[in-house]
Order: structure tokens, then sequence, then C-alpha cells
């Protein structure tokens, strides 16, 4: 009895399918499939590198060429707010599985589409897992002058005074629009700095370079030490940040609570069209991504990083973005 593992198998698997195939056996799709991957594996971020996304997927790089025997290399295509990388992914000559996404899909993703007009549908992509879902704060730097949210609404109402660090249309520039109008402050009072990535936007905050930012808290954890959070954008202070709920804050100076958009589901994307057209190497490609972030030795090196290590599969995450998609739709109108 042949004992084979690893490489090996693959090798022994790809020779036996080619001979049948030289032979004029034909292969069903199935047995087509069982050699991949062959090729090196690409999972593309659609961002600088240093940001969560791009931590992301290089922890996730060495741990998946283990498991999938090829080699999986990074490469990041920013620009667009995610969008030009994004649809660089889902127009791929073929999904074939040898070219990934790693990014928020939402809100950058589902931005991308709604309010950065990116060729390209929410429909053609599908979220393998939910593996980091960040929820938002509302930050300052700590030299700042601004020691509460009330202080810093005050600011904001005189023109030009106060200025965001931002990703054009992500969920903390729809978090903030949001806010201003249900406290009745034009959009154009606050002076917005655009930035094409979480890294740069964070080392503007850490830098002292903007008044103020809307964004992850987890994903913020290397600057937090620099930062005072004002208010916790969610339902509940998860970390024991001690600082207020933004919905009590809102409430509290005459707004109605608001719909919390501001954090992030981060996780591997593949074209929607490859489960459909490669249905084996879909199921292994999510069996090995659940082999690689369930084990032990990967959420040692995601805590070390600073990133999320859930697994949630991929018809519960999908459901999450899809539910989220539809609120981001109602609000994109607040930016467009």
């Amino acid at each position: 009895m042949l004992n084979f593992t690893g490489a090996s198998r693959r090798r022994f698997i790809c020779t036996a399918v080619a001979s049948l195939a030289l032979a004029g056996v034909p292969l069903t799709a199935a047995q087509a499939a069982d050699g991949w991957p062959e090729d090196p594996i690409t999972i593309v971020v659609p961002f600088k590198a240093g940001g969560s996304a791009d931590r992301m997927a290089r922890t996730l790089s060495e741990p998946l060429s283990e498991e999938l025997g090829v080699p999986v290399t990074v490469e990041n295509r920013p620009g667009g707010a995610g969008g030009l990388g994004a649809t660089y992914v889902a127009r791929q000559s073929k999904p074939d599985g040898n070219t990934l996404l790693l990014m928020q899909a939402t809100p950058y993703l589902a931005n991308a589409i709604l309010v950065g007009g990116a060729p390209v549908k929410w429909e053609d992509f599908k979220l393998l897992n939910a593996q980091w879902n960040d929820y938002a704060i509302v930050a300052v730097h700590n030299d700042s002058p601004y020691e509460t949210f009330g202080q810093l609404v005050e600011a904001m109402k005189e023109p030009g005074k106060v200025s965001s660090g931002i990703i054009y249309g992500n969920g903390g520039h729809l978090q903030t629009l949001v806010a201003m109008e249900a406290l009745d402050i034009p959009a154009d009072n606050v002076r917005f700095v655009t930035y094409d990535g979480g890294a740069p936007l964070r080392t503007a905050l850490a830098g002292n370079q903007v008044d103020f930012e809307i964004i992850a808290a987890r994903g913020a954890a290397s600057i937090m030490d620099s930062l005072r959070v004002l208010a916790v954008v969610n339902d509940t202070d998860p970390d024991g940040l001690g600082a207020p709920l933004l919905n009590d804050e809102m409430t509290g100076l005459g707004a109605e609570k608001q719909p919390i958009i501001g954090g992030n589901i981060t996780g591997l994307i593949v074209p929607a069209a490859f489960e459909a057209e490669y249905p084996e190497r879909y199921s292994k490609l999510v069996t090995a991504y659940e082999t690689v972030v369930t084990s032990d030795a990967y959420k040692d090196a995601a805590a070390q990083a600073g990133i999320g290590a859930d697994w949630v599969g991929p018809e519960a995450s999908q459901k999450m973005v899809d539910d989220a998609y539809t609120a981001l739709e109602a609000l994109s109108d607040v930016v467009n």
C-alpha cells in the first residue's frame, strides 16, 4: 500500500490525472480539479502595506501555503479606497481560486461599490469567513483639546475648525456624516482629509495631524497609547475602554440613536463564480482556511499581529455582510 503525504500525494494525483487524459479516458470536473492547486496563489490586498488587512494576509500566507502545498504570496494593489484591487480580482479571466482578495468586506468593499463607483457588483464576491469583526471608536490624540464627545461636537459646529481623517466612503466617514446630520451640523463644516488605507489613516491620528477619526478599535491597538477615546461606536464596550457609547452621547445631545456602521468585517474573499465553477476547489480552500484559522499556532500569530482569528464559516459570514451592505446601501446617499 502506497503511503503519500502532502506534496508527494499531490504530485501522484496530478500524474495519474495526466495519464488518464493521455489515455483518452474522459475526466469529470471533480477529477480534473483534484490536482489543484498546482500554481502559486496570490492574495490581493487593495491597500498599501501595513494596514490590518495587509497584516492579516501576511499571517495567512505561510500556513495556507503549507496546507495547500504551493506558494501563497501577498500583492498590494492600492487605489480607489479598495476598489481597484477588488475590481482586479473580480475581473480575472478565470475565477479558478488562484487569485484571492483580502479586505474589509464591510464597509470598504461595500462602499467601493456604493460610493466609489467600482465597476463591480456586491454579488460578484463571496466572503469565506468573517475572521475579524472589529467595532469602531471616536478617537482624538492625547494632546487634543477635546476631552469629551460633546466638546468635539461643539467645535464641529464652527465651519472649518475641525479636521477628520477618512478613507472616502468608509464606515467611519459615513458614521461621521450621519451623526453630523442628526446633530444639524452641515457636512462641509468638517475638513475631511482622505487617506488610502488603514495604516496611513492611523498614522495621521497618532501623529496628531487630524483632530479626530472614527476608526476600528482593535485595528488601532498599536497606536492606542497615543489616543483618547471619546465614544465607543457599538452597543457595548467589549474591551472595557471606559468611554461612553456613541448613541448614549447622541441622545444626550438631543439627537436620535444612529445605526452602527463604523466597524469592519475582514476576511478572505473570492469571486462568487469560483464556488459555482470549481466546487471541489472551493471546498478545498475553505477547509484549508478553517484549518489554519482554528489552529493554536495561527491564533498566537494573529494575536501578535493585532488581528482577529475567528472562524464563522462562509454562510454565516456572508449573511453578516449582506445585512451590513443593506444598511450601508440605505445610507450611501449621505455621501453621494
